[in-house]
């Protein structure tokens, strides 16, 4: 049966926002005027599973955050806040999100129950943190900490694709004009030498034979890289081999370094989030754990979080030879034998997050030039395998 959300006018003059489940819309008019309500906007809303899956960009979903606080600080109550952001968004995501919570929240529903419905928007350690500004009272600070950490994992994010943006295209480039040249020059110079009878130098013939392999053998190179493609994808969801790939990684000179800080930032950055939020340390280290996206980091921390449960501090329960950065159990213990272990993780997430910027600013720097040269030596050695036939030709000419 369809779903519709509706807005209307109860006796006091109040505006109210309901969802009612219908054969169609004259008969949800009808039943919304039965309980004595004026309808001013129905519409039809998606079907259960489709609308959990809603997500708002970004941009949008930290000004609704900022919003919001800001309105609950002016002493604003939530469910007029959301009804308020709800009329002024546009007509998208972000209102039917809005429309749908507010709809809950009028129904004596809490907001993170509410906001739980939306999985992919709002993930547990995110519905966690506003269920603790609920019960607390926090919950413009809660708001706060949430868009912070939303900016600040989205920033890491951007430096790390810009980084990769140029070696990419550099990389596509060079592959292409490399396919272009052995699938379409070469031959054309293989033809002419042939019609010469002329003896060919061993790099001009590896050339040949190379182009003959990318032109009569190309199904079984494009085989091999989506297989290739296929291994690594599976390894990214099998645990056992993921956990193998990221522990290779961290021994690769810089990438390890950066792949390490990179992972450190967003366990800091979540932890620190939920133990501000009151959420108990056990809790925050285990989705800590989850949320640092790596397979050998998080290990270490859960068994971090095992001693922790025994009653000793974090810094003291990571493993002897930890993957972590050197540096992170000084400030760890600084932290937690001064009481401000908040302050120490967002020290953590910051000086991590920037070291990670630095390496991969490092990276670049030497993969510019390295890939560059790299294109070089390609594109000289092709044309100087087509050259050297050519300067015997002529040798031969002017010494009969």
């Amino acid at each position: 049966m369809p779903e519709f959300a509706i807005t209307a006018i109860d006796a006091t003059g109040r505006r109210r926002s309901l969802r009612e489940s219908a054969a169609d819309e004259p008969a949800v008019l009808k039943r919304v005027r039965a309980q004595r309500l004026w309808p001013l906007k129905v519409r039809t809303v998606r079907s259960g599973a489709k609308l959990a899956r809603l997500t708002v960009p970004l941009p949008e979903f930290l000004a609704f955050l900022h919003q919001l606080e800001l309105q609950l600080r002016a002493g604003v109550t939530a469910d007029t806040a959301l009804v308020q952001l709800a009329e002024d968004a546009p007509a998208g995501a972000l209102r039917t999100m809005l429309e749908r919570i507010h709809g809950e929240i009028a129904q004596g529903i809490p907001i993170h129950v509410a906001c739980r419905f939306f999985s992919r928007q709002f993930p547990p350690h995110m519905a966690a943190v506003i269920a603790a500004g609920e019960s607390s009272a926090r919950l413009p600070e809660s708001l706060k900490s949430l868009a912070a950490n939303l900016s600040s994992a989205a920033e890491l994010k951007r430096t790390a694709r810009r980084a990769l943006l140029y070696p990419g295209i550099v990389l596509t480039a060079t592959v292409g004009l490399v396919v272009f040249m052995l699938g379409g020059i070469v031959p054309q110079f293989a033809a002419i030498f042939e019609s010469l009878h002329l003896p060919l130098p061993g790099l001009t013939v590896a050339l040949i034979r190379t182009s003959e392999v990318v032109r009569h053998g190309w199904p079984a190179i494009v085989g091999s890289l989506v297989a290739i493609g296929l291994g690594l994808w599976l390894a990214a969801r099998t645990p056992r081999l993921r956990y193998l790939r990221d522990a290779a990684l961290l021994w690769v000179p810089i990438l390890g370094e950066t792949i390490r800080c990179i992972a450190t930032a967003r366990f800091a950055a979540h932890c620190r989030l939920l133990h501000e939020a009151g959420i108990p340390m056990l809790e925050a280290l285990a989705t800590g754990a989850e949320l640092a996206n790596h397979a050998v980091l998080s290990r270490q921390l859960l068994i971090a979080r095992e001693a922790v449960a025994t009653g000793k501090p974090l810094y003291a329960s990571l493993p002897r030879k930890h993957s972590f950065p050197g540096w992170i159990v000084p400030a760890l213990k600084a932290g937690e034998t001064t009481g401000q272990l908040g302050a120490a993780l967002h020290h953590i997430e910051d000086y991590a997050g920037g070291r990670a910027r630095e390496r991969l600013a490092t990276a670049l720097a030497l993969l510019e030039p390295l890939l560059l040269a790299t294109l070089t030596a390609i594109v000289g050695g092709i044309a100087l395998s087509f050259f050297l036939p050519i300067f015997s030709l002529l040798g031969g000419a002017n010494h009969p």
